[in-house]
């Protein structure tokens, strides 16, 4: 019964002495930072987008090639949410290519097909941005607006 306890508090013994001897060396005030750069890959999206019988908004964060947000419309689409996951492609410096599932929250909510979009770059934080929401196999929308991201 008490055969396995000793080779298991060895392990547990190195394990610790291990862990706390590197996260000195990490920790310590005379360790220098080399590199002071701050990650600009993410942001916080703010959208105004429209289609022919409908207006909407669409709020979404961003870090590196993750999209997640919500795309909000008025009552031409029933007022209806939705919420989406997306993976991003920098075509270019001005272009980010963004696909993913989206579900609907509200109306009868569940699962649907997926959102395509393009955010092309303007002019500093303004972004021309564009989306198909495919909704069912016969039904997508597609909604054009402005982004400001921050």
């Amino acid at each position: 019964m008490y055969k396995n306890i000793i080779p298991t508090l060895i392990v547990i013994v190195f394990s610790i002495i291990g862990n706390n001897l590197y996260g000195q060396i990490e920790c310590s005030p005379y360790h220098k930072v080399k590199n002071y750069t701050v990650d600009d890959k993410g942001n916080y999206g703010f959208s105004y987008v429209t289609c022919f019988h409908a207006q909407g908004v669409v709020v979404d964060l961003s870090y590196k090639s993750i999209m997640i947000g919500t795309h909000i419309m008025d009552k031409g689409h029933n007022n209806t949410v939705y919420g989406f996951v997306s993976y991003r492609y920098f075509i270019n410096e001005k272009t980010i290519a963004h696909i993913g599932p989206l579900y609907k929250i509200n109306n009868n909510s569940g699962l649907l097909i997926g959102q395509f979009g393009l955010d092309r770059k303007l002019y500093g934080p303004v972004y021309l941005t564009s989306r198909i929401l495919q909704v069912k196999t016969n039904l997508n929308y597609l909604n054009v607006g402005l982004k400001i991201t921050l």
